[in-house]
């Protein structure tokens, strides 16, 4: 641990490591390169840091001279004009971006033994920025350019994966079915379209991530279809979903109910099933049930 005032440095990567080390040397001749080896990059990190403390202390660097190496650093990092076209207010691109590359990056046994294939170099980028899971796109937008910045890939690596993105996502755009088919402001339509996604048993579609809310439903159904590489497939799923969906709608029409949406507490839901089970009801039939027998008391007491 550093006892000075002096700041000290956090390289995300071995390249950020492997900068620092090359500039300290080269820029301040009194660095002891021997000081500066270590057997993990954790030591390495250690010893760089103890090696700056000593530095300016002795006054053969200055106070600043951390934030003047990041800086350095920054600088040589690729351009935010190549990732412009990653549009953070395109939701859809930004969600398909951010799942295309976790699964990509993550390093399982059977990418490794990959490792020859064209696709070897997302292994570069910084897996674990995809370790956390994220509710907006806004957020995954940030993830994506930390996965480039904060991995190992040099600026070359970093725009040919760049491009091979871009036109993966020309293939995937234009198809807007299932874009086209969501309703607005139906989230029981997301919810459903989400389960319905949940449930397919035969060559399932690996999903984009767990949804917490109505909106994201929406989102990862979108997502999880994005992702599949297979474009009948994708298209015959789209098709079942909606036939699917129009028997739902037209079942409801014909008993004439109507799917509406209640908030409660996890405590009046327990109590709910509880009560469903004891009747040998479904959730909305002891919904009912209740609701009749209410209605016939305020009609006994009038």
């Amino acid at each position: 641990m550093i006892k000075s005032s002096a700041e000290f440095l956090e390289p995300a990567s071995e390249r950020e490591l492997s900068f620092y080390t090359d500039y300290l040397l080269r820029t301040i001749r009194s660095t002891s390169l021997k000081n500066l080896r270590g057997s993990s990059q954790f030591e390495r990190v250690k010893k760089l840091n103890e090696e700056l403390e000593n530095l300016i202390n002795k006054k053969r660097a200055p106070q600043n001279f951390a934030s003047q190496m990041r800086t350095a650093f920054k600088a040589t990092q690729l351009a935010s004009n190549y990732f412009r076209w990653i549009d953070k207010k395109n939701e859809r691109l930004c969600n398909w971006v951010w799942c295309y590359l976790k699964s990509k990056t993550k390093k399982t046994e059977a990418g490794l033994e990959q490792e020859t294939s064209k696709e070897s170099s997302f292994f570069l980028l910084a897996e674990k920025t995809f370790s956390t899971d994220r509710d907006n796109a806004a957020d995954r937008h940030i993830d994506i350019l930390d996965a480039f910045y904060n991995g190992e890939a040099d600026t070359q690596q970093q725009q040919d994966l760049l491009e091979e993105l871009k036109a993966k996502w020309q293939e995937i755009r234009f198809n807007e079915t299932i874009v086209n088919w969501l309703e607005e402001n139906n989230p029981s339509q997301w919810t459903w379209a989400w389960s319905y996604l949940q449930n397919i048993t035969q060559r399932p579609l690996e999903q984009a991530w767990i949804p917490a809310n109505a909106i994201e439903k929406k989102a990862v159904v979108i997502a999880t279809i994005d992702l599949s590489d297979n474009v009948d497939r994708k298209a015959l799923i789209i098709d079942k979903m909606k036939k699917a969906w129009s028997q739902k709608k037209f079942r409801e029409k014909s008993s004439g109910k109507k799917p509406y949406s209640i908030s409660m507490t996890l405590n009046t839901k327990q109590k709910l099933n509880a009560l469903a089970e004891e009747k040998n009801m479904k959730i909305n039939e002891m919904v009912e049930y209740l609701v009749r027998n209410e209605y016939k008391k305020r009609d006994s007491n009038e």
